[in-house]
């Protein structure tokens, strides 16, 4: 596959500057990489020392693949050509290669041609084509491209190269095509595009949740570690596995004995022939390493390690990355350290977990992190009788982590309703990125346990979050995503949706045949915020069950309910007079052809009880029953939120036409290059960012003495204000920092001076500034967080919503929808709609700020924090008083515009930066 003729066609090169300063290894674009059929492999940038490499994979080439390349037949490159492509400056020159195991599978590459234009060409090994590769080192050379100045990639393609055609026409860019002289002349602005990112997202979605299924759908499994005792770790994932009646190949690697429970033993993996599809590796930590490497000697595709014990100390979390490392390079995918493993219900089921039994067969997905939490989602799903499809515990998630279960059940037919426990989140940005395309369809129950973000479990290697828990909580629920306060109330409401599906309104009516009862529920209701539209608190207290059951009949046959909170109290639990799982089957007939939703809070005898949870738990057609009004309420109305599902997040991104990207890029690589640490801009500075965004500033201008605050007053025209330009007092009137519409020179000279008077203790100059129209005073502020990425957030002005965290948060891009809602969220936006006769505030205009903030956050990974503030919101209009910039060297985002797995990805033979 290729596209140029290197060296053979005589071409004039512009670059900037040549090779002979060379820059440091750009180690950050190293990568790990998930290939199209599920399995890994490792990219970084070219070294010398990859010749002899590169030479082995030419000449195992197909003459097609050589002439496509290169226009040549070229059966090896000559030592001149080796070390031409394998040294680069990695600013004019930039190549990438891709490695599984020892072996070169692909080779990508751009050469700058002007100043904003660069040449792009690429080399797949013939036995690797077909897996992703091309369009992997696409997104991988334009970002890199993008940080070095340049946005357009042209490239010569023979038109017989369907395949290299293919890889730049699909990418999801604007593609221009000519034909020249027998060749396809290909050109394209590599600037992300709605439809480059959706392209990537589907591709990243197809891989990920390939290696899934690679992993979850074994035909062979390969133990190593099992004991003949069955309470050790390998002895029970044998027990489990087979329980579940497994069918495939089995291989067991045990020194004790040539057979155990009736299976053939081997006393090496290298003695195992391959390929085998998944390998459970349950050794002690350091053995683990040894491991690996046998295993990828046999062809193992995917390994789980059960074994803890991976965080104690330095070494050991050096030794988990190392692993995770190892496996990949092999083109290994790992679930674990650390991991209770999985289980699949169904027509072909399989369990490597500890479950006590295997699950009643259902539409609920289940997934966990640490042990802890995953025992205690399988301990009380059994409890419950949930109805489970798939259940997956990621342990560590050192590599597979819940998005890659996500990205697998997104297209599950299987799968109804998903449930996850998690402890850390590793890449919170493409979380919610999967979570807003899958929960239109398929509802997504999140519990986070209190205090995660600061206090991450043993082994959990990721990025800290410096936001507070409310902004990603905002987040998840602007995706879509149902957040639950514990295991137990994430499982029923999974259970309610797994057994019954989701309410096709917010309509509730409350039925009980008790007062008491009832009058709890209808509170508990209110509180919760629900729609109560029926409340029927009078059934009789009676032996005869129907009495409730037409009751519940009368309700739900109407049409005029969604969801129906049966209260049962059974105050005839000693007489033995009736039945209620019977009473429960007979609503549920009635809800079903109703379409209505019913959940039951049952209140009666141990005994009586015992029975009710019995039949719910072998039953799947009934309604899960509660005994606590409160549970049953917060079930209710996490459904209902599931229901709401948002339908505005799949904008397309913003459009300005006034903003100009190039000269905000110039003006941060300038500042950068001058300072290379966090520093904030001055005035001058700042006010030039958010021009280039088309964000008016405020006039300003700092002065020394009256006489420079009168000038700089008749400049600006009177009334002016007059400020403290200390971070503190600035906008502080309280504190003696600000004095407003000041109407003359006499007044200025006088406030000044009384100014400086009140604050000798602050050395800050002051300065004057034009008088703003009255307004609501909002703060509009992003943030650059290592986990999250860019972080936009707006709140009303005041100490009381600081203090009371009224703050509202969202990640940019933001479209005109997103915008608005991110508007409306603070409980004190009520000011901006006008209060007691005040006209309301121009909210689109405050919108359109809220979008080129979110442009200019997304696009400027330097611009640590923004600030404006304040912006006073007017019944037309708005303006920007205030604002502070402060910039740091770019991050590595998580989830940016080329695909990633996230985790240890440094290249030991690469040079130190």
């Amino acid at each position: 596959m290729a596209e140029r003729r290197d060296g053979l066609r005589s071409r004039r090169r512009r670059g900037r500057g040549g090779e002979s300063a060379r820059p440091a290894y750009p180690r950050h674009w190293e990568a790990d990489i998930a290939l199209r059929d599920g399995s890994a492999a490792h990219l970084r940038p070219i070294l010398p020392g990859d010749a002899a490499a590169l030479q082995e994979m030419h000449l195992h080439q197909s003459e097609r693949s050589r002439y496509m390349r290169f226009f040549a037949p070229m059966p090896r490159l000559s030592d001149k050509d080796l070390e031409r492509f394998t040294t680069v400056d990695h600013v004019d020159r930039v190549a990438f290669v891709v490695y599984i195991g020892e072996d070169l599978v692909a080779v990508g590459r751009y050469d700058r041609i002007e100043p904003d234009t660069a040449e792009v060409a690429f080399y797949v090994a013939d036995a690797r084509q077909g897996r992703g590769l091309g369009s992997v080192l696409l997104e991988h050379l334009a970002a890199a491209a993008r940080e070095r100045g340049i946005d357009r990639f042209t490239a010569e393609v023979l038109p017989q190269n369907t395949q290299m055609i293919t890889v730049f026409t699909e990418a999801g860019f604007d593609v221009e095509r000519t034909l020249d002289d027998g060749v396809v002349l290909v050109s394209f602005r590599i600037d992300p595009t709605a439809r480059s990112r959706a392209v990537m997202a589907e591709r990243e979605q197809r891989a990920e949740a390939r290696a899934m299924e690679r992993m979850l759908n074994p035909t062979s499994i390969l133990l190593v570690g099992v004991s003949s005792r069955r309470d050790s770790v390998g002895g029970r994932v044998l027990s489990a596995l087979e329980l579940s009646g497994f069918s495939g190949a089995l291989h067991i690697i045990s020194r004790e004995a040539l057979e155990l429970r009736g299976h053939r033993t081997h006393a090496r993996i290298t003695d195992v022939p391959g390929p085998v599809d998944l390998a459970v590796i349950a050794l002690r930590p350091e053995a683990c390493l040894e491991a690996v490497e046998d295993c990828a000697q046999i062809g193992v595709r995917s390994i789980v390690i059960p074994t803890e014990g991976f965080s104690e100390t330095p070494e050991r979390r050096a030794l988990q990355r190392e692993i995770v490392t190892r496996a990949r390079r092999h083109g290994m995918r790992l679930l674990g350290p650390g991991s209770l493993g999985f289980l699949r219900t169904g027509a072909d089921p399989i369990s490597l977990s500890i479950a006590p039994r295997m699950p009643r067969p259902g539409g609920v997905a289940l997934a966990g992190q640490s042990s802890a939490l995953a025992a205690m989602l399988l301990a009380g799903a059994d409890v419950r009788g949930l109805g489970v499809h798939e259940f997956v515990s990621v342990g560590n998630r050192a590599d597979v982590s819940l998005n890659d279960t996500l990205q697998h059940w997104q297209d599950d037919p299987d799968v109804d309703v998903i449930g996850l426990a998690l402890e850390s989140m590793g890449n919170p940005r493409k979380f919610t990125r999967i979570a807003r395309r899958l929960t239109p369809t398929t509802p997504l129950v999140v519990l986070r346990p209190p205090g995660s973000e600061q206090q991450l479990p043993p082994g959990h290697d990721v990025r800290p979050s410096t936001l507070p828990r409310a902004a990603l909580d905002q987040v998840l629920g602007q995706a879509g995503v149902v957040r639950a306060e514990g295991v137990d109330e994430l499982l029923d409401v999974v259970d309610a949706i797994g057994r019954q599906g989701l309410p096709l309104g917010p309509r509730v009516g409350i039925l009980s045949n008790t007062a008491a009862l009832g009058a709890s529920l209808r509170g508990a209701a209110d509180q919760a915020g629900l729609t109560v539209v029926a409340d029927n608190r009078s059934v009789p207290l009676s032996e005869d069950p129907r009495l409730i059951q037409r009751a519940f009949t009368s309700m739900a046959a109407l049409g005029e309910v969604d969801l129906v909170i049966a209260g049962v109290l059974d105050t005839h639990a000693d007489r033995r007079s009736g039945d209620p799982a019977e009473l429960l089957r007979q609503m549920a007939i009635v809800a079903r052809h109703s379409e209505v939703v019913l959940l039951a809070c049952v209140i009666t005898g141990v005994d009586r009880l015992a029975g009710i949870q019995a039949a719910v738990r072998t039953e799947g057609d009934l309604p899960p029953v509660h005994t606590t009004v409160r549970a049953t309420v917060r079930t209710a109305a996490a459904m209902l939120e599931a229901a709401a599902r948002p339908q505005a997040d799949d904008e397309d991104p913003p459009r300005r036409e006034d903003v100009d990207r190039a000269a905000a890029r110039q003006l941060v690589e300038t500042a950068l290059t001058h300072r290379h640490g966090p520093h904030d801009l001055d005035a001058a500075q700042t006010a030039a960012l958010l021009a280039a965004y088309g964000i008016t500033l405020l006039p300003t201008v700092t002065v020394q003495d009256e006489d420079d605050a009168v000038t700089a007053a008749g400049q600006l025209g009177y009334p002016v204000a007059l400020k403290s330009t200390d971070p503190v007092l600035r906008h502080r009137a309280d504190l003696g920092g600000v004095r407003l519409a000041i109407p003359d020179a006499i007044q200025l000279r006088h406030a000044l001076a009384q100014m400086r008077a009140d604050l000798s203790y602050s050395s800050a100059p002051l300065a004057v500034q034009s008088m703003a129209p009255v307004g609501v005073p909002v703060v509009v502020r992003s943030v650059e967080d290592p986990s999250v990425g860019p972080v936009v957030s707006l709140s009303i002005a005041g100490d009381a919503t600081d203090l009371l965290g009224d703050i509202a948060y969202a990640l940019p891009p933001l479209g005109e929808a997103a915008a608005r809602r991110l508007i409306d969220t603070p409980a004190a936006s009520v000011k901006l709609r006008g209060l007691k006769g005040l006209p309301p505030a121009d909210r689109e205009a405050l919108a359109d700020l809220v979008v080129r903030v979110g442009m200019l956050a997304e696009d400027l990974p330097e611009l640590a924090e923004l600030e404006l503030y304040p912006v006073l919101v007017a019944a037309e209009g708005l303006t920007v008083v205030g604002a502070s910039v402060r910039l740091a060297p770019a991050p590595n985002r998580t989830d940016g515009t080329r695909r990633v797995l996230l985790g240890p990805t440094a290249s030991p033979e690469a040079p130190a930066t």
